[in-house]
């Protein structure tokens, strides 16, 4: 029976300690990789959103810089035909040197500079309304919806599409009828203040989405370099810290150990073996298990030390150490309770079992006491007395009981 054993090493929640730090330091690392790359995507929409309003922004300028000067004429070609949706005087002219010109309005030349942004940039800028004049400015579904939302009162739409499998980002936003935009719109019934439609812009996301994807990429090595190095300082800090606590505990249980044991014997002294009893007795209780305690007597001790001098002494309180660890099992509690007074406190046992620790006491003190070249006699006085679990004794009345045979047998020993 060991007094350490019921202590638990600190050391064994450092494991413990060890998984939290790397689940914490994980969980850190994932939230903030998790919050960059939310951010790098929110930046992706950004520039797609800025694309799509400098787009935008371009087209209302455009338009208003040709309705402003009434149209702009332009040649005659087959990419540029007269527009037969234009209903204007002199839409169609003849210069004095028989070139043919024909009038450009800002509706058809938003869209012919759409369609050359479409095949340079990517960019898809469309001009529609809910009544159109030219197919071609018809409105697509999400178009439609959003139209309908302006005339509530709605300022923009926004949403992402998927197009012959790519991803766009788009953005639509009304625009109002201006005087200048009478000249040709009139006709419909328009005035100056009306929504007359809407400029839809699309911006392709694959070129943004790549970049995005090799920031992420780079992100990633870099977050992952970060976490190694954060698992390494946790296992070279708590390898540390493991050290430091196991030799302390090893000073503390040297230290505990020391306080609780008999130099010159090794066992146990009065006050390992008042600690120890006292939680056998509480297990005996609560389990319902018997205990016996022995109480014993180096006999003549002093006698030893007067005439052969205190090393012979020692040397017996020794010899009779060696003795009881013999008699009694190792699961027992012995002890040196100081002087020539020894005790052992043995568990879960029968009080026959009583007779038997006593008569293998006296054989192996008989054995001592055979061997050749003694100059004393080994004698040891013991008293024994039984913790019944039906009918409980206090530890103290134990005490008392073996204290009290074991001088009467001394006694019997002088006569």
């Amino acid at each position: 029976m060991n007094l350490t054993d019921e202590i638990k090493p600190s050391t064994k929640n450092i494991k413990y300690y060890f998984i939290i730090y790397i689940v914490v330091w994980t969980s850190g690392v994932l939230a903030a990789l998790y919050w960059d790359i939310s951010q790098l995507k929110d930046s992706s929409i950004m520039v797609a959103r800025i694309s799509a309003e400098i787009s935008y922004n371009k087209d209302i300028i455009y338009r208003r810089w040709v309705a402003n000067h009434g149209g702009v004429y332009v040649t005659v070609s087959d990419t540029n035909p007269p527009n037969p949706y234009l209903k204007v005087v002199n839409r169609d002219i003849t210069a004095t040197k028989g070139l043919k010109l024909t009038l450009i309005n800002p509706a058809y030349m938003a869209r012919q500079v759409n369609e050359m942004s479409e095949g340079a940039e990517g960019f898809k800028g469309h001009i529609t309304s809910l009544n159109p004049i030219r197919p071609e400015n018809y409105p697509d579904t999400w178009e439609k919806e959003s139209l309908k939302s302006f005339e509530r009162g709605a300022k923009e739409a926004v949403t992402f599409a998927i197009n012959s499998g790519k991803e766009y980002f788009r953005l639509m936003r009304p625009f109002n009828t201006e005087k200048s935009c009478l000249k040709c719109h009139a006709s419909q019934g328009y005035k100056e203040g009306d929504i007359r439609g809407g400029i839809s812009v699309s911006i392709p996301m694959e070129p943004l989405r790549f970049v995005e994807y090799l920031q992420i990429k780079k992100r990633l090595l870099s977050y992952s370099f970060l976490w190694v190095l954060g698992i390494v300082g946790i296992a070279v800090s708590s390898r540390r810290l493991w050290n430091q606590m196991t030799y302390r505990e090893k000073i503390e249980d040297e230290i505990l150990t020391l306080s609780i044991t008999d130099h010159l014997t090794g066992l146990y002294n009065r006050r390992g073996f008042l600690s120890l009893a006292e939680q056998q007795f509480k297990l005996a209780d609560r389990n319902k298990s018997a205990i016996l305690l022995f109480f014993a007597d180096l006999d003549g001790l002093k006698d030893i030390n007067d005439r052969l001098g205190h090393e012979e002494g020692d040397r017996a309180l020794i010899e009779a150490a060696s003795v009881f660890k013999e008699t009694f099992r190792t699961s027992d509690i012995i002890a040196r309770l100081g002087g020539d007074e020894f005790a052992a406190l043995a568990i879960d046992i029968k009080e026959e079992n009583s007779e038997i620790f006593t008569s293998r006491l006296k054989y192996l003190t008989d054995r001592q006491n055979k061997l050749e070249g003694r100059k004393y006699k080994l004698s040891i006085s013991i008293g024994s007395s039984y913790h019944d679990p039906e009918h409980p004794l206090s530890m103290d009345e134990l005490i008392s009981q073996a204290d009290k045979l074991m001088y009467e047998q001394k006694k019997t020993k002088r006569l």
